[in-house]
């Protein structure tokens, strides 16, 4: 399950790349983690960027473990629940991301993290949902969760599930309010080629945040000895 993401491209470039408008906005997150508000494109308001609370806000989540049902969304669930289904047909987004963290599982007590991108882009898109509260003051508040997809990276321990993603020519047909539910579920299907590298266990606390957590890392075997190698 994805749970921590990195969104450090220039507001200049994510515009340019999805072809947006809008105002200047700050990003760069490279530990971007549930409950933050994070930019994203939704299919309501495709002109610009939007900031959404990733599966919920710190005052709903009160400091305790947000459930991974509001982070994420099985893509083979999504036609099987009536929640899900009509957030697939009606409120959909695109994630921008630089790239997205995976932990590989050693043992059952040993960890690595691991950093997913695309070699041949600085951004990628990660499909999703998104949807819309009202808090006890009638504030309105927004989510959006990840739609996940069976593991692709051919490597079982990375886990059972993967966030799926979008290809380039794909992105504003995942948009398109006339895109059909077969059409849907195809898109979640090609999964473009990623590439990755042992990072940093640092990324576990909120409190670092730079560069330095994409940076390949040492990881360590299933002996527990360091390595640089698979």
């Amino acid at each position: 399950m994805i749970d921590r993401y990195a969104i450090f491209s220039d507001f200049k470039d994510i515009n340019q790349r999805y072809g947006l408008e809008g105002e200047e906005f700050t990003v760069p997150n490279y530990n971007a983690s549930p409950a933050q508000q994070l930019p994203i494109i939704a299919n309501k308001s495709k002109k610009g960027i939007s900031f959404f609370f990733w599966g919920t806000n710190k005052q709903w989540s009160n400091n305790k473990s947000i459930s991974p049902k509001l982070l994420s969304a099985e893509r083979d669930k999504l036609t099987k629940s009536t929640t899900l289904k009509t957030a697939l047909m009606d409120r959909r987004c695109v994630i921008p991301v630089n790239g997205f963290y995976l932990w590989k599982q050693y043992s059952k007590k040993r960890m690595t993290p691991h950093y997913f991108y695309a070699t041949d882009e600085e951004l990628i898109s990660l499909p999703g949902i998104w949807e819309e509260y009202e808090d006890m003051d009638g504030k309105i508040n927004y989510t959006f969760k990840f739609i996940e997809v069976p593991n692709y990276s051919g490597v079982t321990e990375f886990g059972d599930n993967m966030p799926a993603v979008l290809s380039k020519d794909m992105e504003k047909k995942w948009l398109d309010d006339y895109s059909s539910p077969d059409e849907l579920m195809d898109m979640l299907t090609n999964i473009p080629k990623l590439t990755n590298h042992p990072v940093s266990p640092h990324i576990t606390s909120l409190t670092n945040n730079s560069a330095d957590l994409i940076k390949p890392q040492a990881q360590v075997d299933q002996l527990g000895n360091y390595t640089l190698f698979e």
